[in-house]
């Protein structure tokens, strides 16, 4: 095939091509523009085309709210080529976001294709938007359509096959917990059974206790990895980022009451985020559960939220005892733990929240002078801000 587009004639018409191929052994390219031609010269070049013994085939939407149907129906699309103006200047833009935030589709490949760049600036779509690639329809010759199609579907099969590796671990991990779990209540049912037997000499009791103290731990544990194996963010909606770092504090308060409380310092610019409300303060609350875990004399712990033009960059730090810098590498491993009494699950649990959104963390510390933890929230999951 040369370096040229081709123009295929009409023949069948708009209303077989907008139903497409799909099904079982292929890969599914979504073509999503408002002219007919794209269509048609995108599936000539496309036709025949196949990557590692599977077909492309394709399935065409002509409006936004097409698209959007597609995208449910089909969730195991592999490509998108989006055009931006359709029905209105950025319904290809609205498609993206909905296919990301409302149809928690990660996986599937965005390519934008535009006639006019200047409707969706590059830098500014490839920062704000989850966009894999973006072209100018005038640059996609049959053999760079080809090119971009194939290295998008690499992409989404290397994505699918960690992602799918990741669900093998989630129900492996349930299972174990689960069996460790009926083994340690019958441990516990039985230990609590003999120490309630009126002629249990003394050191014999003792035994008993730790035998069920360390019962607990295995159960606290086994919660933990239970906890952690069934993160999966659910319903995403606007919500303040004030009201819900005050949700986590509220809860951190509740255990420090009998220890005299917390003394908080917050700076936090009204400000909304697109976000699992629930996933959030599980998040924040074992951030700032850390910081008084590990602060010295009276607690206090200061959060500040920073909106700006890519990210808001929410910091929650301590004057505590640090973190050693030996230890940093580790510190989201699930199980390591410098507490006495901890499961070294709370920032594993914190790093798998993270991942789910796609945002970012990063830690510091100074031993002897405290930690920050610093979370970022890409622009494209901010729905406001008002300072």
């Amino acid at each position: 095939m040369d370096d040229q587009l081709i123009f295929a004639d009409e023949d069948g018409g708009r209303e077989a091509e907008a139903k497409g191929a799909g099904g079982n052994g292929t890969w599914k390219v979504l073509i999503v523009d408002d002219q007919e031609d794209v269509h048609n010269v995108t599936r000539l070049v496309l036709d025949g085309l196949a990557f590692e013994g599977r077909k492309v085939s394709c399935l065409s939407a002509y409006s936004g709210q097409e698209a959007r149907e597609l995208v449910v129906a089909n969730p195991d699309l592999a490509v998108m080529l989006l055009d931006v103006v359709m029905e209105t200047r950025r319904a290809g833009l609205e498609v993206a976001e909905y296919t990301r935030e409302v149809a928690r589709n990660h996986l599937v490949r965005i390519i934008l294709r535009t006639g006019q760049p200047g409707e969706a600036p590059e830098r500014e779509v490839v920062t704000e938007l989850d966009i894999n690639d973006y072209r100018s329809k005038t640059e996609l010759t049959s053999e760079r359509l080809i090119t971009s199609v194939i290295t998008a579907i690499r992409s989404f099969r290397d994505l699918k096959s960690v992602n799918d590796a990741r669900r093998g671990l989630h129900h492996l991990a349930m299972s174990v917990a689960h069996q460790i779990r009926n083994r340690t209540v019958a441990i516990a049912g039985f230990a609590n059974i003999i120490k309630r037997h009126e002629d249990v000499p003394e050191d014999v009791g003792e035994h008993l206790s730790t035998i069920l103290q360390e019962a607990a731990r295995l159960e606290t544990m086994v919660s933990n990895v239970t906890r952690y194996a069934s993160i999966e963010i659910g319903e995403m909606r606007p919500a303040s980022i004030r009201v819900l770092l005050e949700e986590a504090m509220d809860h951190v308060e509740d255990r420090m009451a009998d220890s005299g409380g917390v003394e908080w310092e917050i700076f936090c610019p009204d400000q909304t985020v697109l976000v699992d409300p629930a996933l959030f303060v599980i998040a924040f609350e074992a951030i700032m559960d850390n910081a008084v875990d590990f602060s010295q004399g009276r607690v206090k712990v200061h959060i500040k939220v920073s909106p700006g033009s890519l990210a808001c960059a929410i910091e929650v730090s301590d004057d505590g005892l640090g973190i050693a810098e030996e230890d940093l590498p580790y510190i989201f491993d699930p199980f390591f733990t410098r507490k006495a009494n901890g499961s070294g699950m709370g920032l594993a649990i914190v790093r798998r929240i993270v991942m789910e959104h796609q945002w970012d963390i990063k830690v510091d510390s100074t031993v002897g002078k405290g930690t920050l933890v610093r979370v970022v929230i890409p622009r494209r999951e901010l729905t406001g801000m008002r300072q």
